[in-house]
C-alpha cells in the first residue's frame, strides 16, 4: 500500500497550474498593463522635454563662457524648422557647437524647438545682443528658458 500511495503524491505534486488560473493571470497582467501604458508614456515625454531643457540652458551659459574665454562675440543660431541650433563664431564662422533635438534619431523627439529671436550676438564682456526665450515641446508638455542679456538662464 506505501508504494501506490507515494506514486499519488507525487503525480499530485507534479500537477502544475490549470489553464485557467494561467488565463485569469494573463488577463489581470493584461488590465494592468492597459492601465500604466499612457501614464508611463506622459512621463517619459516629460523627462524628454526636462532633460533636453537642462541641455538647452547648459548650452546656453557655455556660450557666455566660451566668449568669454576666447575673447572673441559668439553667434547662437536657431532654426525651428530642424529643431537645432548652433553655435557660431563670429568672426571665423566656426561652428563651435550644433545640437539637433528632432525626429526619431534624437533621444529627445521634441516636437517644437523655438528661440526668439532665432539669431543673438554674445560678446566677450558677457553681453548678449538680445534676450532669449526658448520654447519647447513634446507633445502636450512644453518648458520655457528665458536668457537675459546678462546670461543669466532660466528654466521654467
Amino acid at each position: 500500500m506505501t508504494a501506490s500511495s507515494s506514486k499519488n503524491e507525487t503525480a499530485r505534486g507534479l500537477r502544475g497550474f490549470s489553464l485557467f488560473e494561467l488565463l485569469i493571470v494573463v488577463v489581470i497582467l493584461g488590465i494592468l498593463a492597459t492601465m500604466t501604458g499612457p501614464a508611463m508614456s506622459r512621463i517619459v515625454r516629460h523627462q524628454r522635454v526636462n532633460r533636453a531643457a537642462t541641455i538647452i540652458a547648459s548650452d546656453l551659459e557655455n556660450a557666455f563662457a566660451v566668449a568669454a574665454r576666447q575673447r572673441e562675440p559668439v553667434r547662437i543660431q536657431a532654426d525651428a524648422s530642424t529643431s537645432s541650433y548652433q553655435f557660431v563664431d563670429r568672426k571665423t564662422g566656426t561652428v563651435l557647437r550644433a545640437r539637433t533635438f528632432y525626429g526619431d534619431t534624437s533621444e529627445y523627439r521634441l516636437t517644437s524647438l523655438v528661440f526668439s529671436p532665432a539669431t543673438i550676438d554674445v560678446f566677450p564682456n558677457g553681453v548678449s545682443s538680445a534676450a532669449d526665450t526658448i520654447d519647447l515641446a513634446n507633445g502636450d508638455y512644453a518648458k520655457r528658458i528665458t536668457v537675459s542679456t546678462a546670461g543669466f538662464v532660466r528654466v521654467k
